[in-house]
């Protein structure tokens, strides 16, 4: 009888010893292993998880910003025979210029590349956060400044190239925020770079495992044929733009801007109507993103005298059935209330 009572004291320690070893979420983050299998599932998820209206969302959106900048490509080399949508060429012609390898100033690759950079700036100065983040953030406004950019290079009669690479910068930094550096829609090296390297790993797990395949090798096969579908669509998008620039300029010559400003402005048009139709489900989004941040990060007090409407707001959505709260209740380590009353915040999610 000592001993049965012994035996249960030292599990009942060894319970609340476990209970206060217990890590938290962004404590377990720092472990490489996990963040390898975390990594790989969110990469899955990303393939996977969107419904049809999503997928043809980012096909569409990739597809008319691609062939936006490849007739932008087309006019700017028509007329100046530079190529602004990249920054390579640009690059390597300031060293050849500079050893008199290549005809003209030093000058003008160095403004491409400068104001190019300077695009991708202003880019990081308008949307703050990587990510898909429709109705949050500012798409519409980088959308439409690179069509501003692009009515001012026509505005003074293509004299200015300059203006055109920095439209490109703009973009290119857009998307790459935006698909976390997924898609590229202003030049085409990464985008067939992607798209061999997908169809190599889909040749390798057919000639390892022929047809049987598991589902975590399916799974991944769906994955790479999907970006491998996107990748071409890009790059056929992108050809496709320099063949309409380069007609566009033919016939309309410094008009032809119009075609890819046109496309950018459309988009920018789009991303607002989203923001009208979406406003509800945007701000949900928003909430559930932010408890789960703070969550994660450990950074989970938050004083209600703050901002009393947002605290109200994260309390409510941490009480709600929704997938993403029970989530963030289950890693949180929340217990529901004995008194049978709502389920009580953990102490480091107290004041959310």
């Amino acid at each position: 009888m000592a001993n049965s009572r012994a035996r249960q004291q030292q599990m009942s320690e060894d319970s609340d010893s476990d209970s206060e070893n217990q890590l938290t979420f962004a404590e377990a983050l720092q472990n490489s292993a996990i963040r390898h299998v975390l990594l790989d599932q969110l990469q899955l998820s990303e393939a996977l998880s969107p419904s049809m209206i999503e997928q043809f969302g980012i096909h569409l959106i990739g597809i008319l910003l691609s062939i936006a900048a490849g007739a932008a490509n087309a006019i700017a080399f028509a007329k100046f025979q530079y190529y602004v949508s990249h920054v390579s060429g640009s690059a390597t012609a300031i060293g050849l210029r500079e050893e008199d390898l290549q005809k003209g100033n030093v000058a003008p690759p160095v403004y491409l590349v400068v104001y190019f950079i300077v695009g991708a700036v202003l880019c990081g100065l308008i949307v703050h956060s990587n990510g898909m983040r429709l109705g949050q953030a500012r798409y519409e406004v980088v959308l439409f400044l690179v069509a501003a950019m692009e009515l001012v290079c026509w505005w003074h009669e293509l004299r200015y190239p300059e203006w055109l690479a920095a439209a490109m910068g703009l973009q290119n930094a857009m998307i790459t925020q935006w698909s976390t550096a997924v898609l590229r829609t202003t030049h085409m090296t990464g985008t067939a770079t992607d798209l061999g390297s997908s169809f190599g790993r889909i040749i390798m797990r057919f000639l390892r495992l022929g047809y049987n395949l598991q589902d975590e090798d399916w799974n991944q096969h769906i994955a790479d044929r999907k970006k491998l579908v996107l990748m071409i669509c890009l790059l056929l998008s992108f050809i496709f733009g320099g063949y309409v620039g380069s007609v566009g300029y033919k016939a309309f010559k410094l008009h032809a801007l119009f075609i890819p400003a046109g496309l950018t402005i459309i988009l920018g048009l789009m991303h607002v109507a989203y923001c009208i139709l979406k406003r509800r489900e945007v701000a949900e989004e928003t909430i559930a993103e932010t408890v789960f941040r703070r969550q994660i990060s450990g950074n989970s007090t938050m004083d209600d005298e703050d901002d009393p409407e947002s605290a109200a707001q994260q309390q409510q959505f941490l009480q709600s059935k929704s997938p993403a709260a029970q989530f963030i209740r289950q890693i949180s380590g929340q217990r529901p209330n004995p008194s049978g009353g709502p389920a009580k915040i953990p102490a480091r999610l107290q004041g959310v």
